[in-house]
């Protein structure tokens, strides 16, 4: 069986008030393409299929016609779970539905969120919120709730080992989730997975799992060095800071019985064995629909040095100045000459040339709630530990409001 793991989709998001619909239309044909040409037997989503919990329509329009496509294949079975900034119950509405082209949605957890594949057995665990994990009580510290949290997170993916061991009956079993492992890295579009990190795990939680396939964190990247532990990442770049970033998804070629060694395709990873079961990891790379780019550049060589950004892409132009310039933003587009977009300028200037209208720091669209509130704190000189644990419990609130 060959698995494709991807994550993070985010259909319906925006950079700086950018549509990034056409990108995202452009990955699932490329997705589609992919499925059929690397003759992939399963399709695993972790999560974030949204950016938001009422997306657009022409975003859900898109899911759909996915979809479509995906049973028109007629040979990819599909398990898609639930992210932080997805609905559950708007995942979940056709899922009795969907179950008929072998499309096994999970929104939120349950007590047995378990795929039979054939060649594997998988734990189609959702993003866990904390409403499904505890209840809470008047007079808790942010201590025992962070503890009581984890713990119910390790109690639920034992939970799902126990039933995928025994349905499988020595095949593979695959976990996915949603969620941060430590030891991964972030980038600045991650919304923290639970309020204050409260839900970050090790890596030791998916130990029994022959593979696990995670979504939240939007790089590429094993998680402590551990090959059968991965972020697929997001299919694009969500934000300026994962510019750089080779974006990818993961394809699994999964064996139950294998008597004679197989040699490795050139771009495999890894060969991971226990007993009879053997499964091999591969990256491929994805194609790139557009091309962010993140520049520094000096005042006194503005002109020559945008020459390198790419044509046609998005741009944030860092520029290094002695004093401050009002009219910055206007000089970096009229040197761009619409070789390319720029979508922000930031000034780098010296701290005492710094001006109250100059901003050397992010952006306030750059920040996350939380980030404000601690420089609010920090500015009054007012201790910060209750109160930042008062402030994210409120915004766990806000947060499970606007889901729900």
């Amino acid at each position: 069986m060959r698995i494709l793991h991807t994550a993070d989709w985010h259909l319906g998001a925006r950079l700086v008030e950018r549509d990034r619909l056409p990108e995202h239309a452009a990955f699932l044909d490329w997705l589609i393409e992919t499925l059929r040409v690397e003759k992939i037997d399963a399709l695993l989503v972790s999560g974030d299929v949204f950016d938001a919990a009422n997306p657009p329509q022409d975003a859900v329009a898109l899911y759909f016609d996915f979809l479509k496509r995906l049973a028109d294949l007629k040979t990819v079975k599909a398990v898609i779970t639930g992210g932080n900034h997805d609905s559950a119950s708007h995942l979940n509405a056709p899922r009795e539905l969907l179950k008929r082209f072998d499309v096994h949605v999970f929104g939120h957890a349950g007590e047995n969120n378990v795929v039979d594949l054939g060649a594997a057995v998988v734990a189609a665990v959702p993003f866990l919120r904390e409403r499904d994990l505890r209840q809470a009580t008047a007079g808790e510290t942010i201590t025992a709730v962070h503890e009581q949290v984890r713990a119910a997170i390790r109690a639920h993916y034992a939970t799902q080992l126990t039933t995928c061991r025994a349905l499988a009956q020595g095949r593979l079993v695959i976990a996915m989730g949603h969620l941060t492992v430590l030891g991964a890295t972030t980038s600045e579009s991650e919304r923290d997975i639970h309020i204050g990190n409260l839900g970050a795990v090790g890596a030791d939680l998916f130990n029994g799992f022959d593979y696990t396939a995670l979504g939240h964190l939007h790089r590429p990247q094993k998680v402590a060095g551990i090959e059968t532990i991965r972020y697929s990442g997001s299919p694009i770049a969500l934000s300026f800071s994962e510019a750089a970033d080779a974006k990818s998804v993961v394809i699994l070629d999964l064996q139950n019985h294998s008597p004679a060694p197989i040699l490795l395709p050139t771009k495999a990873l890894d060969r991971q064995e226990n007993g009879g079961r053997r499964i091999e990891i591969q990256t491929l790379p994805i194609s790139t629909f557009r091309q962010l780019f993140r520049a520094t550049v000096n005042r006194a060589t503005l002109n020559t040095d945008l020459q390198a950004v790419p044509v046609g892409s998005w741009a944030e132009i860092t520029v290094k100045l002695d004093t401050p310039e009002p009219d910055l933003d206007r000089q970096v587009r009229e040197a761009a000459a619409g070789r390319f977009e720029v979508l922000k300028v930031l000034a780098d200037l010296p701290a005492t040339a710094a001006t109250p209208w100059q901003p050397t720091g992010p952006a306030l669209h750059d920040l996350q709630p939380r980030d404000v509130f601690r420089e609010l704190l920090q500015e009054k000189q007012l201790p910060s530990e209750e109160l930042s644990a008062a402030f994210d419990e409120l915004l766990a609130l806000r947060e499970a409001q606007s889901i729900a």
